[in-house]
């Protein structure tokens, strides 16, 4: 059944985050014509979540989406909220009713341009490789993709010239992907401030709110984080920037970066390095009175202990960002952290497949009761009474970083177990039986406890 779309509020709106992460669309004006397909792909890291994969391939006789094709998409994403998600996909309004969902302004220009941007995101084919989030599943999955499966201009009055060229009162009929309209109705989904974004003069701008306000309010984090960093090639890349030359990317985000500064959505911009290593850092302005849905304002240092060193790097070292497992730990408390890592370890161990394992020990952490069918970890293999007495070896530190180094333990742990080692509340063979263990990490810290305990 084909649904109608009711008129757009005028200040608030939504971003599908796998759209607003990927940055399908380039952000560039103008792209030469033989710019027919583009291929970029980003190993995990801290800089942009999981690892990105994306081929997008442009239809004949067109180029690659670009500029405000980004615009018209997310009009597209609020104007199937507002036709209330219906499970087709199929919707129906008006060209004037899509501008406005796309914060353009509703003049001839556009209506024209509407035209060609909706066959060209049409035609276009974007292969997406392990980095589709899929919310109901809890993992990253592969999709083939035209974001617009159909579009239609119905002609009221039977008049030819209504297929040839769009007008306000044009009547457009869109059908979009089921992949998109499903991550939709699952929730994957943030609330945008259309405010701050009708207020941004060019695309590029746009673009850069919608990809930092993911990064400033990660799907995954308990909380929103106050800074994001990363490679300025990389980031170019990303956003679409035709160019791999630092200094040219620099002014060319400079004009959008002053907008945003103004705007109050960043605080500021600073620059690391120099030429290829160059890092660019975002520091966002905090935001206490209009955060989206979902998320929850930090902790007040102040009242709040800091989080443990030893528990957020057994998060850091499997692959949480440092931010992050501080906001963690904090929000759930060292025990609790620590016994939801030995869950997830114990899954891994297992045989679990997981595409962002980094983001299924967050979902632990932060959704316990999901996995409690889940089998626990294996308990440690009972020590074996050793034929000879070992002899122990002095107890420096170089000792017990010999012992301790084929584990590669996070630094914080490994000078835990090495302060233990050197006090006699371990010995030799307990450091060599950490090798052993299926979670040396869990093994340390219940020293650590013990220990400390009176």
């Amino acid at each position: 059944m084909t649904r109608p779309v009711r008129s757009a509020p005028p200040d608030r709106g939504h971003d599908e985050r796998n759209l607003a992460r990927l940055s399908l669309i380039l952000a560039n004006n103008r792209v030469p014509s033989t710019l027919t397909t583009w291929t970029k792909e980003f190993k995990s890291s801290g800089d942009l979540g999981t690892s990105i994969s994306v081929t997008c391939t442009a239809p004949r006789h067109d180029v690659v989406p670009h500029g405000s094709d980004n615009d018209i998409l997310l009009g597209l994403v609020n104007a199937y909220i507002a036709a209330g998600q219906p499970e087709s996909g199929l919707m129906r309004l008006t060209a004037y009713q899509l501008l406005t969902f796309s914060s353009l302004p509703n003049a001839q220009p556009y209506h024209d341009e509407l035209m060609r941007t909706l066959s060209r995101l049409q035609g276009t084919v974007y292969r997406i490789r392990d980095s589709w989030y899929d919310k109901d599943q809890y993992r990253y999955r592969d999709i083939n993709t035209s974001l617009i499966l159909k579009f239609t201009v119905l002609d009221r009055a039977h008049n030819p010239e209504a297929f040839k060229n769009l007008r306000a009162e044009s009547l457009l009929e869109i059908t979009l992907d089921s992949d998109l309209t499903a991550s939709i109705r699952s929730g994957f989904i943030r609330a945008l401030d259309l405010t701050v974004l009708k207020a941004l003069k060019q695309p590029l701008a746009r673009l850069l709110f919608r990809i930092l306000s993911e990064q400033h309010w990660p799907h995954d984090a308990p909380a929103s984080v106050t800074s994001f960093r990363i490679n300025l090639r990389t980031w170019g890349q990303h956003l679409g920037i035709l160019d791999d030359r630092a200094d040219r990317i620099r002014r060319t985000l400079e004009p959008a970066h002053q907008q945003l500064i103004t705007q109050g959505f960043l605080q500021g911009v600073e620059y690391f390095g120099r030429g290829a290593g160059q890092d660019v850092l975002y520091t966002f302005r905090p935001h206490t009175d209009a955060l989206p849905a979902a998320v929850v304002i930090p902790p007040d240092p102040a009242t709040t202990p800091p989080a443990d060193p030893a528990t957020t790097a057994l998060l850091t070292a499997r692959g949480v960002s440092h931010q992050i497992a501080l906001q963690l730990v904090a929000a759930h408390g060292p025990a609790s952290v620590q016994q939801r890592v030995a869950r997830f370890d114990g899954m891994i161990a297992n045989g679990y497949k997981v595409r962002s394992r980094p983001g299924l020990l967050v979902d632990i952490i932060q959704h316990p009761e999901k996995y409690t069918s889940e089998a626990a970890p294996p308990p440690p293999p009972a020590r074996q009474a050793s034929p000879e007495p070992l002899l122990e070896p002095a107890r420096t530190p170089a000792a017990a970083r010999l012992f301790l180094a084929p584990l590669k333990l996070p630094s914080v742990l490994e000078q835990v177990a090495t302060d233990l080692f050197l006090d006699h509340l371990v010995t030799t063979q307990d450091l060599l039986d950490l090798r052993s263990a299926p979670a040396p990490e869990q093994v340390i810290l219940a020293w650590q406890a013990r220990a400390s305990a009176p």
